[in-house]
């Protein structure tokens, strides 16, 4: 019986099939393919930088190839729109540095994620010391806190 059963699993390896043992139970192999071992060629860079300092005053050189166009030529500030110049380019202002008849909306949004932050980080406190609050062997071990003594009359 021992023989049928390594064979019906000998063949169970090439074929998903039904194995019956000795006693009375029933197992199902199973075969997965292999992972394949395609090498997937690099993708060549085609960027490039110009290094070409006459091409570089007078152009914007885009890092990506246009199809057989030239890059734009630079135009005198005056060509530009005003709120061009007028963008801020440095990193989100903090909420001590805004003011709320000035920013609007921004002061808000910012005083509310700051709200968050704030519930969150309450509540992972909560949930840090959650054993130590009310329970009922701190009830009996007669465990105040470290410095209870203190506060006592």
């Amino acid at each position: 019986m021992l023989s049928k059963t390594i064979v019906a699993i000998s063949r169970c390896i090439k074929s998903p099939e039904i194995v019956p043992f000795t006693h009375g139970l029933v197992m199902t192999l199973r075969n997965y393919a292999a992972i394949s071992s395609k090498i997937i060629p690099e993708k060549e860079d085609r960027s490039f930088i110009d290094l070409n300092t006459e091409k570089l005053c007078t152009h914007v050189c885009v890092n990506y190839l246009l199809d057989g166009g030239e890059d734009p030529k630079i135009l005198p500030d005056s060509e530009y729109p005003q709120w061009l110049f007028e963008l801020r380019l440095e990193g989100k202002k903090q909420l001590e540095d805004l003011d709320p008849e000035v920013d609007g909306w921004l002061y808000w949004r910012e005083y509310r994620l700051r709200q968050l932050r704030q519930i969150r980080r309450i509540e992972k406190l909560k949930q840090k010391f959650i054993n130590l609050q009310e329970s009922p062997t701190m009830r009996k071990s007669g465990y105040r806190g470290k410095k209870a003594s203190l506060y006592e009359i």
